[in-house]
């Protein structure tokens, strides 16, 4: 691999491909920033065995981000290690109090550090008040004046307790569909959807290291995915002044494969991470970086972005 490609590489957070000799080639020879988990890395193994693989994965990659979903509810792939624990809803622990709500939470966080896992994909911080909503039942069921303080709470846990948290899903899902099978589009008026704004402006005064672009189309913002476009992360990082590392939802997901490269499209747009990104498109990425298709500082910034996300939650 030429210097260049190293560099790209280094911009993608593969998804496992739930077998542990694959996964470690892959971190071998291409070095990215970080490893999705699944609970098919989880199930049927001993919480050592679990323990002794993602240490192997880090030998392999230091300064590796190992990441999970684990939101708690309905996505919960600890469940898979642990099954006879419970992970309730966030919705569920806040309508317990904010202390409970805390507490869960710093249980579930220990736990990850434990593993070895540094990057949790939680707390989603979009707003929905309707029950038929996809979204809905991975919410806090709540409110912003409700949502943005806790959701700024749950922030401020993870960093003293040294784990990396990722706000999710920008710009804000609100009621529209389910992107995993299909493009989704939100036409609400530009007023409406600021709204959805407000848990992720609490999110980034909390000091959020990652933030997550859905693949949602929001019309009153730009026409096409939200994570493959450049208005939306000029909304993030220029007027909402984020300087952490925005992350694409995965781009294994229909509504992103649209495209014939969203690996490219996003890292143009202003991702700093390509979560499940195709490796395989690396040569795509070094030609157009090459040819200044993806300028060099927009490489440099992406870099510079995740590095400092390493450093600070590496294990």
């Amino acid at each position: 691999m030429s210097s260049l490609s190293q560099k790209l590489a280094s911009l993608f957070l593969i998804d496992s491909t739930g077998d542990f000799t694959e996964n470690l080639r892959l971190l071998e020879q291409y070095q990215p920033a970080g490893l999705l988990l699944f609970a098919k890395d989880l199930a049927g193994l001993s919480e050592k065995a679990v323990k002794e693989r993602l240490a192997i994965y880090r030998q392999a990659r230091p300064g590796l981000l190992l990441a999970i979903d684990q939101e708690g509810g309905l996505v919960s792939r600890l469940s898979a290690l642990y099954p006879n624990r419970s992970y309730p809803s966030q919705a569920e622990l806040l309508k317990k109090g904010a202390d409970f709500f805390l507490a869960e939470n710093q249980k579930t966080a220990l736990e990850l550090k434990d593993l070895g896992i540094n990057l949790n994909f939680a707390p989603v911080a979009d707003l929905s008040l309707d029950p038929a909503s996809f979204i809905y039942s991975r919410t806090l069921q709540a409110g912003a004046e409700e949502t943005g303080p806790a959701i700024a709470a749950f922030i401020k846990l993870y960093r003293q307790l040294g784990v990396a948290s990722c706000a999710k899903h920008f710009p804000g899902y609100g009621d529209a569909g389910d992107t995993h099978q299909a493009p989704a589009k939100d036409l609400r008026s530009l007023k409406e959807a600021q709204l959805d704004l407000l848990p992720f402006k609490a999110a980034i005064a909390a000091g959020v290291p990652t933030i997550m672009v859905a693949h949602l189309e929001v019309a009153c913002y730009s026409p096409g995915p939200a994570s493959l476009s450049p208005e939306i992360y000029r909304l993030l990082k220029e007027d909402l002044h984020y300087f952490g590392v925005a992350i694409t939802d995965d781009l294994a997901m229909a509504a992103a494969r649209e495209s014939s490269c969203p690996e490219l499209l996003a890292l143009k747009a202003g991702a700093d991470l390509l979560l499940g990104g195709k490796l395989e498109n690396l040569p795509i990425l070094e030609a157009a970086a090459e040819s200044g298709e993806l300028p060099k500082e927009r490489i440099k910034d992406a870099l510079v972005r995740v590095q400092t996300l390493q450093d600070d939650y590496s294990l």
